[in-house]
């Protein structure tokens, strides 16, 4: 069990042990979640923001696209090329 002392402002500082096991020991700007549980108590979250641009890859259809390209890798469901040649040749013959 940890305490954390609460200043008049309402500032605390997590300790150190607390931080590693959220994984954001030394990490400056860390953004933890603090996060009301059913039972009416709080867990900390680590949390991170996505970029605008990157939001994309959290959709649940692109994770899903994502998977089935990953298990294609792993069974060898997949077509090597060497230049760049080779991969327009082999698009191209998808085409047709």
């Amino acid at each position: 069990m940890t305490f954390l002392n609460v200043d008049r402002r309402g500032r605390s500082t997590l300790p150190e042990d607390v931080r590693r096991d959220l994984g954001i020991d030394g990490e400056e700007g860390a953004l933890v979640i603090l996060e009301k549980t059913e039972r009416g108590t709080y867990e900390l979250v680590p949390a991170a923001l996505v970029p605008r641009d990157q939001l994309w890859v959290h959709h649940p259809e692109m994770r899903d696209r994502i998977e089935e390209a990953e298990s294609d890798f792993r069974s060898g469901r997949s077509t090597r090329t060497e230049t760049p040649d080779e991969a327009q040749e082999y698009l191209d013959s998808l085409k047709g």
